[in-house]
């Protein structure tokens, strides 16, 4: 047996096991009815590429934006909120790729380049972007007081899009915090972002996902499409409303649906990283 054959069944054993662990990850994640099928489907092709290109590291990041928010996400409905979105509480393929298709792709590239650091920051930026935004929805349906557009700091109404209040932004800050931890820690277990100091890496990836929280933010006031409930008039993400009734556009482009804007504004965390790293090289 030759080396490039033992080189060869190496990775697929790699491939094997990180593909074990993202299954059995996302089976736990639909026996607890966090994720559809096709969300299971979806977080275990996520979860696997993420662990093959780029290791622990940035699978435990990924890890723990999913923990936390769906638990976040629980703890909320069992405190009896209501949410008027377009899905319900478990994530399906399209939302796991939202969330997580641009750290996967950016930990793949990483494993091919010469200079794999700025796109291991930002892949880790766009895991702090999707926890930010996410822990400052959640935690923000908690606030006692009326939420403002981010544009206008008009009052608005709960769970609007584009509606910010202080303890959901404390609530975002705190989700891009978390990531930027892990993110640090990973240099107390040898892994490292090349060039990139842990200072500078807790300093960037919280940064950078703090402003992917507020870039959703301003698309959700202006861009994002809105509907209204006729029969209801309720606001909703939804074109069908939970009452059954066909909801009628008031807002917002068609197409920019609420994973659209996630997905932007996680890309928008993930360039903020990227190119900090490249500049912090």
């Amino acid at each position: 047996m030759d080396l490039t054959t033992d080189v060869i069944q190496s990775m697929e054993v790699h491939w094997l096991q990180a593909l074990a662990i993202a299954a059995s990850v996302g089976l736990f994640a639909y026996r607890l009815r966090l994720l559809t099928i096709s969300g299971m489907v979806a977080a275990t092709a996520v979860g696997g590429s993420v662990l093959v290109a780029a290791g622990w590291w940035i699978g435990v990041a990924l890890v723990t934006f999913f923990v936390s928010s769906s638990a976040l996400s629980l703890l909320f409905t069992h405190a009896g909120g209501v949410v008027r979105q377009a899905r319900g509480k478990r994530r399906d393929a399209v939302q796991v790729a939202a969330n997580g298709g641009i750290p996967a792709a950016m930990a793949v590239v990483s494993a091919v380049v010469d200079q794999p650091g700025p796109w291991l920051v930002g892949s880790l930026a766009a895991i702090a972007g999707a926890t930010s935004d996410t822990w400052g929805t959640e935690i923000g349906r908690f606030s006692k007081s009326r939420p403002r557009l981010v544009t206008t700091w008009k009052p608005a109404t709960r769970g609007a899009s584009g509606a910010i209040s202080t303890l959901g932004t404390a609530g975002s800050l705190t989700g891009a915090v978390v990531i930027g931890l892990v993110a640090a820690a990973g240099y107390a277990f040898g892994w490292a972002a090349p060039g990139i100091t842990a200072g500078a890496l807790l300093a960037i990836v919280t940064s950078a996902g703090f402003c992917g929280s507020l870039i959703d933010s301003l698309l959700g006031a202006t861009a994002q499409v809105g509907y209204r409930c006729p029969p209801c008039g309720t606001t909703t993400e939804a074109v069908i409303h939970t009452c059954g009734a066909h909801t009628i556009r008031v807002k917002g482009a068609a197409w920019l649906n609420n994973d659209m804007v996630n997905l932007l504004a996680i890309a928008g965390s993930a360039a903020i990283g990227f190119g900090a790293g490249w500049i912090g090289m």
